[in-house]
């Protein structure tokens, strides 16, 4: 991978990439809620993912460009972005993991791998320790990343059933949970 050269090669790779995914993801809609709810999704999706993938690869090449800084790099923004926007290529490989329950948490991981080779290979950074960063950094976003889709399940699936007039289960008491 260049470490330099513009950013204009990195992002036409990410839209391409993000909107293939896009791509994916309705035709796993229309599959599932038939051609109707695929066809909703992907006019969506195709409209706003230019602006997603625009705003979510910087903003989160941002967070990965301070923790290699932190870690030691010397590299540049624009070697960050690269780096974070080449491993994002198994994106499309990974959606359809995604569709396999657990697989999902594989391709996750697999994406971290390719972070800690990019801070090895593209930053310099010792192998340990790029490890144990990214391997913290990932298990504290699975962690967050599992508590709201539980969050978004149980009061998504309770207002579905609601707006159908059925009851929704109700919330456990708060001593129940802990």
């Amino acid at each position: 991978m260049p470490k330099g050269g513009g950013f204009r090669a990195p992002f036409v790779f990410l839209l391409v990439i993000g909107l293939f995914d896009m791509v994916l993801l309705s035709l796993f809609q229309g599959v599932m809620v038939g051609p109707v709810g695929g066809l909703e999704f992907a006019s969506h999706a195709l409209a706003l993912a230019p602006i997603a993938l625009t705003i979510s690869g910087f903003v989160l090449t941002t967070v990965f460009f301070v923790f290699w800084k932190l870690m030691g790099s010397s590299q540049s923004y624009e070697t960050s972005y690269r780096t974070f926007v080449y491993s994002y290529a198994i994106s499309p490989v990974t959606t359809v993991m995604g569709f396999v329950p657990y697989l999902a948490l594989a391709g996750f991981l697999w994406w971290f791998a390719l972070l800690i080779i990019g801070s090895v290979y593209v930053h310099g950074i010792n192998r340990v320790k790029a490890t144990v960063v990214f391997t913290v950094l990932g298990l504290a976003l699975m962690v967050f990343l599992g508590r709201v889709e539980h969050y978004a399940m149980r009061h998504g699936l309770a207002q579905a059933l609601s707006q159908q007039g059925l009851p929704a289960a109700k919330p456990a008491s708060r001593s129940a949970q802990i």
